[in-house]
């Protein structure tokens, strides 16, 4: 496989072994006659991946995921800059193994995985962020409860919580996990939700929906009764406005994004 132009996208080093990390990036690059552009995490935009076929994450995952939100069919390589401080789940790479990891995919024998993505409609409007991780619907306070209506297909339930997750088979792996233990498999179809924190008192309980894996044809709903609700993409997307009365619609998306996975 031919990769002409390459974008890196880092996180701004803090330490040397972060620096080295970023060097050592470069210099291979270089050695392997691909060019590059370098681009900030912080600071991205949609002309910045044009024309890229091979987009390299330097830092950890959530460099991985903001370069994600930018990503059509390009590959994606996760290159952990400091494997002591950072967890680094879609980093499958690091500062000694990168240029072998890079010589597999020139030679195109490097193990791509499709990873799922989630899109999601707000009032009927998409949302420009798709989630590889999750959507995460509540209030903009952490401290603020979240009320909403949350229906799959013909069950309906309202519920008060610290929030909702709708989460991919890989983001089963991040947020999710901590309010359930519960992940699926990365080869899966499906994906699911859980509710963060759920009240119950008078008003408030007997949940039903309080976690579920969803098929790949399945859609879930969820109506706001906030004044300061939310939804936001893997963390490190904007925030969508979900005032009270908006109705977001959460799906699989036909846009799998293609990452180095070995």
């Amino acid at each position: 496989m031919k990769f002409k132009y390459a974008l890196i996208v880092y996180t701004k080093p803090i330490n040397k072994e972060q620096k080295l990390t970023l060097e050592r990036v470069e210099g291979i690059l270089r050695k392997y006659n691909i060019s590059y552009k370098l681009a900030n995490r912080d600071k991205l935009s949609k002309v910045q991946f044009k024309n890229k076929n091979l987009v390299i994450a330097v830092g950890g995952d959530g460099t991985f995921l903001r370069a994600a939100h930018f990503i059509k069919s390009q590959l994606l390589i996760g290159v952990n800059s400091d494997t002591k401080s950072k967890e680094g789940f879609f980093m499958k790479s690091n500062k000694n193994n990168f240029e072998a990891k890079l010589k597999k995919v020139v030679n195109k024998n490097a193990k791509i995985r499709k990873l799922l993505r989630l899109e999601a409609c707000i009032n009927n409007k998409k949302v420009e962020a798709l989630a590889l991780n999750e959507f995460f619907i509540g209030a903009r306070k952490s401290y603020h409860a979240a009320k909403y209506v949350v229906q799959i297909g013909n069950k309906r339930e309202r519920q008060k919580s610290s929030g909702i997750l709708v989460t991919t088979p890989s983001g089963s792996y991040a947020w999710a996990k901590s309010c359930c233990n519960k992940v699926l498999s990365l080869n899966s179809k499906n994906y699911q939700f859980v509710v963060r924190e759920p009240y119950e008192g008078k008003i408030f309980r007997n949940y039903r929906l309080k976690y579920g894996i969803l098929k790949p044809n399945q859609e879930i709903s969820i109506i706001s009764e906030m004044l300061d609700g939310i939804l936001i993409a893997d963390s490190v997307s904007r925030e969508y406005n979900f005032k009270n009365g908006s109705k977001a619609v959460i799906k699989l998306s036909n846009s799998c994004l293609n990452a180095i996975w070995e």
